[in-house]
Order: C-alpha cells, then structure tokens, then sequence
C-alpha cells in the first residue's frame, strides 16, 4: 500500500456521498433498511470499516500488531541473543554475591580485628599486672634473703663472694662444664630406659 494518497475503493463499496444521500432519504432516526451495515451480533468491531481512515488506520495498527509478533518471535527464537542476556543476567548476579561475601568478609575481618586488639590489651594488661606481682615477690625474697645473708657466718660469706668471683672471670669453661653434665645426665637416663 502506498503512503500517500487515497487508498483504493474496494470492490463494492459505496462511496461516501452516495452514504449521506442514503441516510438523507431514509430520515435521520429510520432505522436501517437492507443497504446499510449493521453491527455484528457479538459486539466485535464491524470487519468492514465506513471509509478510507478508517481503513488506512485499522492497516496500521495491523502492522504494528504484526511488527511486535514478528519482533516477539525473532526475539525467542535469537538463541544467540537470548544466551547473551542470560549470561548478562548471571554475570549481575555473581558480581552481587562476591560484593556481598566481600561486604561479609570486610565486616567479620574489622570484628576478628576488634576482638585481637581487645584480646592484646588484655593481655597487655595482665602481664603488666604479673611483672608487678612478679617484682613484689623477687624484692619480698631479695628483702628474705637479706636476712639469711646477713645471718651467714663471715667465713662463709668470704667463700661465696670468692666463688662466685671465679665464676665470672671462668664463664665459658664453667658454662661448658655445666653442658658436659647435663649431656652426660640425659645419656645415662636414656641408657637406663632401654
């Protein structure tokens, strides 16, 4: 069909002025005699339109039913693009799900991360509080032994004090001699368990 211009008569239709003299000589409110259309008994549209836009409008929302059928089908059968979409669609959903276990992982690392700091300070807190007990104790048995020392017959103290002189200036040979006995010590228990 052309876009321009009347659309063509059908066969058989009556032009519009002959129409208007019809109803001219029928009177305005006669009822419709055997030339004029009457409304289908179901109520539907009548299939045969009254004049040519009405026509020329019925063919277009024709093809554009036409068009979104035809667009409808291509669309289904597009497997190609259809697959597309698909993988669109589950890409969405995958990049969602790593965002939200990142969300997840991020929240529960700053929770573990709280929960050491809190744990560190604790222990931070209880170590200082054993060094002070710790402290207390070695200067109650330092002030114990300040007693014993002084309780110590002179001779005695003489023979510690020179000992423990030899001691420093004989590190390394009393350190291995220390080692000898306990390599010796352990050899003899494990002999023994045999």
């Amino acid at each position: 069909m052309t876009s321009s211009g009347a659309a063509p008569k059908p066969a058989g239709r009556r032009s519009a002025g002959s129409r208007t003299s019809d109803r001219a000589s029928r009177g305005a409110g006669s009822p419709p005699g055997k030339g004029a259309q009457t409304a289908p008994p179901n109520g539907s549209k009548s299939t045969a339109p009254d004049d040519a836009a009405e026509l020329q409008q019925q063919i277009e929302q024709t093809r554009e039913q036409l068009g979104e059928t035809v667009e409808q089908l291509v669309a289904k059968t597009d497997v190609k693009a259809r697959a597309k979409d698909k993988a669109a669609r589950l890409a969405g959903q995958v990049k969602d799900q790593a965002s939200r276990v990142k969300t997840q992982a991020a929240g529960r690392a700053g929770s573990v991360r709280d929960q050491l700091a809190s744990n560190a300070a604790g222990a931070r807190r209880k170590a200082a509080q054993l060094g002070t007990a710790a402290k207390e104790q070695a200067s109650a048995g330092a002030a114990a032994a300040a007693p014993a020392w002084e309780a110590t017959p002179e001779p005695a103290r003489q023979a510690v004090a020179k000992g423990a002189g030899a001691a420093r200036q004989h590190r390394v040979p009393l350190a291995v001699a220390v080692g000898v006995l306990i390599v010796g010590f352990l050899v003899i228990r494990w002999r023994r368990k045999q």
